[in-house]
């Protein structure tokens, strides 16, 4: 848990680029601060420190995005899906 803390901690200092998602300064965890954006789509706004195991499709490529040993990864939230890289 520490290290989590300390990897959204780094992401957020590392985000300097300006984008569309200016960082919030907040993470969006569930109620027991374990869950991924796949699961809170609907809770978790642009800007926000999120985890994800698919981040080609949820992060903002113009911040850091640090991964994990859980096969996740952390970064900010784009705020939206990216469509253009699910349709098939």
């Amino acid at each position: 848990m520490k290290q989590a803390v300390l990897l959204i901690i780094g992401v957020l200092a590392l985000s300097g680029c300006n984008s569309q998602a200016t960082p919030t300064g907040k993470a969006c965890m569930g109620s027991r601060g374990g869950s991924l954006v796949e699961g809170l789509e609907n809770q978790c706004k642009a800007g926000d420190a999120i985890a994800t195991k698919e981040p080609t499709y949820y992060c903002d490529f113009n911040y850091a995005i640090a991964y994990n040993d859980y096969n996740s990864a952390m970064c900010i939230y784009s705020g939206k899906r990216k469509d253009e890289r699910t349709a098939g």
